[in-house]
């Protein structure tokens, strides 16, 4: 039999036994515990990512089946001519491929949706055609609409990837010869849309358009515009530039001249001086003559200088002298220093012989009174004709020939719509083509 002290001494070892069991292994317990946690929240990672990916395949899907339904049917209603603008149009994917257009849709089940009850409708508005593309498959899908432009049929809505891009079905334009294509004035040519469909904006102007649009919230500005015209038409043909030269050419209406400034160092003009730098590099000693002052009874000493009992002045001159003034010793013309000899009028309106442009001394005194009543000084010197270099702006000229050819005799039209002040080089406003167009923008945006 068990005693009360037996009976108490076996609870305590039971409560010893659990005691010391949790004490021991508190530790790889809570482990046990942490990992079973980990595990737990892995797993639903693992489905939470696997439900996104297969919802981004299911979307990745629907979006290329619908398409394909779309590019199917817009070769179907608008290629084929199978719209109707007074009834709904509708057509299933059945007849899209009997008609060759569509083949199988697939969903992402990978099980092929209904022939029957996929299809496309179109329904004609008062400013637009919208299409509803609608599949019948295994998964959930969405019907998807598109909408097309009243006029153009262009797909506003299907970023791009469309049959229907409004190109085949623009407005024609008004037929105009266009022969200049060189336009030096493209600033001022203004695109002009025929889209009525706009998304209009706060900041930014919309493109011109001869639609006008009544809406309050919109702020408006015009433009008047106009077509050029050119008559009797002609163009310049320019010849080949010449060599440049310092002789100057005169423009006229069959030559174009351009000039060109340079510094270069230059030679002066002829001078004549007793007292220089021979040493100086930039002199250039022409002739030098021997020569001294003298004095006569009645007069003080030449005040130019003597060479053959004559005084000369020291001023050297150049112009014309006819052949009589040439030979008749009044003149001591310097060597090789006239450009030529010439036919001229002299001051009595008569022809005569004429040494053109020489560089001369006159003779001051030439009464050879020097011979018997002058007395020289022995202060002997040289004269020396001469010129400097010097730096100074040179001008250039060259020319090239033009000329005005006419070509046939037909009127030439703008393709371009201009402001009137604009137009090409040429053209003149073409009466009766004036045409306002305008523009918009939000009047006021929210902030």
């Amino acid at each position: 039999m068990y005693t009360i002290d037996d009976r108490n001494n076996d609870e305590y070892e039971a409560d010893y036994v659990e005691n010391s069991f949790w004490s021991n292994n508190k530790g790889l317990i809570v482990k046990i515990i942490i990992i079973i946690l980990c595990i737990i929240v892995l797993i639903w990672l693992f489905k939470a990512l696997k439900v996104k990916r297969n919802s981004e395949i299911d979307n990745s899907i629907h979006t290329a089946n619908v398409e394909k339904i779309r590019l199917a049917a817009e070769d179907y209603f608008f290629i084929k001519g199978n719209k109707s603008d007074n009834n709904v149009a509708k057509v299933n994917l059945t007849t899209l491929k009997n008609e060759g257009l569509a083949s199988d849709i697939v969903d992402a089940n990978n099980k092929v949706c209904s022939e029957n009850d996929t299809n496309a409708t179109l329904l004609k508005d008062d400013d637009s055609y919208k299409m509803t593309v609608k599949l019948a498959c295994s998964t959930s899908d969405r019907e998807e609409e598109f909408i097309y432009h009243n006029r153009t049929l262009a797909c506003l809505n299907c970023n791009g990837n469309t049959k229907m891009t409004g190109e085949d079905n623009k407005p024609e334009e008004k037929e105009v010869i266009v022969i200049d294509e060189g336009n030096k004035n493209d600033d001022y040519v203004y695109s002009v849309s025929n889209d009525e469909s706009y998304e209009y904006s706060c900041a930014n102007w919309s493109d011109w358009t001869k639609n006008r649009v009544s809406e309050p919230y919109l702020e408006e500005r015009s433009k008047t515009l106009v077509r050029g015209v050119k008559y009797n038409n002609s163009k310049k043909v320019y010849g080949e530039w010449s060599e440049y030269t310092t002789t100057p050419i005169a423009e006229s209406d069959g030559i174009e001249v351009e000039t060109k400034v340079v510094n270069e160092e230059v030679l002066s003009d002829v001078m004549t001086s007793t007292d220089i730098d021979i040493t100086n590099p930039n002199i250039r000693i022409i002739s030098s003559e021997r020569a001294t002052s003298i004095t006569n009874n009645n007069s003080s000493s030449c005040s130019g200088y003597v060479l053959d009992n004559k005084c000369y002045s020291n001023e050297t001159k150049i112009g014309n002298l006819t052949f009589k003034e040439y030979n008749s010793g009044n003149y001591k013309v310097k060597k090789n220093f006239c450009e030529g000899v010439q036919t001229l009028k002299n001051s009595e309106g008569k022809y005569v012989l004429t040494y053109v442009n020489c560089e001369y001394n006159e003779v001051i005194n030439n009464d050879n009174s020097y011979n018997n009543n002058t007395s020289y000084n022995n202060d002997w010197y040289t004269v020396y004709t001469y010129q400097e270099l010097i730096s100074q702006e040179v001008t250039y000229y060259r020319s090239r020939s033009i000329a005005t050819i006419s070509e046939e005799d037909t009127t030439l039209y703008t393709k371009d719509l201009y402001d009137e002040e604009h137009l090409p080089e040429g053209y003149i406003k073409l009466p009766g083509s004036e045409e306002v167009y305008y523009s918009y923008k939000i009047a006021t945006c929210e902030k």
